[in-house]
């Protein structure tokens, strides 16, 4: 009897992404003790028209907020001009009085630490004293249990800090946190509910493909037949005999192209750029494809980039006038992060709905392996669709 074989997986690495995610914040919310201070300071200035140092001041805090806390603003990497000098003053006074209160907590963090680790060395307790009594606990049980308190104080602390300061600039401005667990948990059911909806997609997709061609064209042939049988001149049967052959090889072609659709054979046979190939060699659009695709990326990740460039391409067919398009595969990154770029570009009249239903489809299918879509189209065209997805 052969036994079934376990494949044992490695442990998640979420508890590491969580430890370096609170001392980013914890080093951040400190610093803004410093960028606090600049900011109330050059604010005052620039109220007597001294304005430079304030914009310098701006620009080291919109840093230290996406560096540290993952806070990107409307006006990331530019200048944030909403905080003009009463803003800057309050969100100033906001962040340094949040990182002096972390400054005085990371001291008592270290004074706990430092005075168990230096008690335990000596083999003593650790004594405690308020106004009113005194405690004396084992300098290893304080190191324990108060340490790794104090340490967690100072983690959901900087939560805390991270939170009110986004709360602030979200009253000003269009603020998101790049790395918030909610966003992501949101993100995992939105995607889920996509790859549903991707499914259904496709499935409709394919139902109107074998009912409104290959249906229509069976009952066509049968009907051819059923004529040829029923024919008493031999020369009528022998007519509508060869139109039947004729709507056979048709039938056979379009079957052929269903299926192409459903999923193409050259993916698997001769990879992603042979099938990309293929669609700009049936592309009634003059289409230019460009690969500079490095290394293979996973099979999913080749199928959801050539359905996405197959529906880009029929998109420009039937929607944009364009009288030519180009289609562009190049890769960006190393290692676990190396991504897949594909950009579709078109010449035509441009206006495309990012909120219809083909391009929500593509999103949603780039989505569901960690992707993103990006759709550039404004009224008179270009229009220009970027979709990358991560290879692994």
């Amino acid at each position: 009897m052969r036994l079934p074989v376990l494949t044992l997986q490695s442990a998640p690495r979420e508890p590491s992404r969580l430890l370096r995610r609170s001392v980013r914040q914890v080093i951040g919310t400190v610093l803004g003790l410093v960028t606090g201070v600049l900011l109330v300071l050059t604010a005052l200035l620039a109220l007597i028209r001294i304005r430079r140092p304030l914009r310098a001041a701006r620009r080291w805090e919109q840093r230290r907020l996406h560096r540290f806390h993952r806070l990107r603003l409307v006006e990331d990497g530019a200048e944030p001009e909403f905080l003009g000098p009463g803003r800057a003053i309050v969100h100033g006074v906001l962040a340094g009085v949040l990182g002096y209160i972390m400054g005085d907590l990371l001291l008592l963090v270290a004074a706990v630490v430092l005075g168990s680790v230096s008690q335990l060395l000596l083999g003593g307790p650790v004594t405690m004293e308020f106004d009113a009594w005194t405690i004396s606990r084992p300098a290893l049980a304080v190191l324990v249990i108060f340490g790794t308190s104090s340490l967690l104080a100072a983690a959901l602390y900087a939560e805390l800090a991270v939170g009110l300061q986004r709360a602030l600039l979200g009253r000003w401005t269009t603020v998101t946190r790049e790395d918030a667990l909610e966003s992501r948990i949101s993100r995992l059911l939105t995607t889920r509910r996509g790859v549903v909806l991707a499914i259904d997609d496709e499935r409709r997709r394919i139902e109107r493909d074998l009912h409104d061609g290959v249906q229509q064209n069976v009952v066509s042939l049968s009907v051819a037949l059923a004529r040829a049988r029923r024919a008493a001149d031999p020369e009528r049967a022998d007519e509508l005999l060869e139109q039947a052959h004729r709507q056979s090889q048709a039938l056979i072609e379009e079957v052929r192209q269903v299926a192409w659709r459903i999923y193409p054979t050259a993916l698997d046979e001769h990879g992603l750029a042979s099938a990309l190939a293929g669609i700009a060699e049936t592309c009634p659009v003059p289409l230019t494809v460009e690969n500079r695709l490095e290394g293979s990326p996973s099979q999913a990740v080749e199928s959801a980039a050539y359905f996405v460039a197959r529906e880009a391409v029929t998109n420009v067919v039937k929607h944009a006038e364009a009288t030519s398009a180009s289609l562009t595969l190049t890769s960006s990154g190393e290692g676990d992060r190396r991504m897949l770029r594909l950009a579709v570009h078109d010449d035509g009249a441009g206006g495309a709905d990012p909120e219809g239903g083909g391009l929500q489809g593509l999103a949603r299918r780039v989505a569901a392996l960690d992707g993103t879509l990006e759709v550039r189209s404004p009224l008179g065209g270009p229009t220009l669709i970027i979709a990358e997805i991560p290879y692994a």
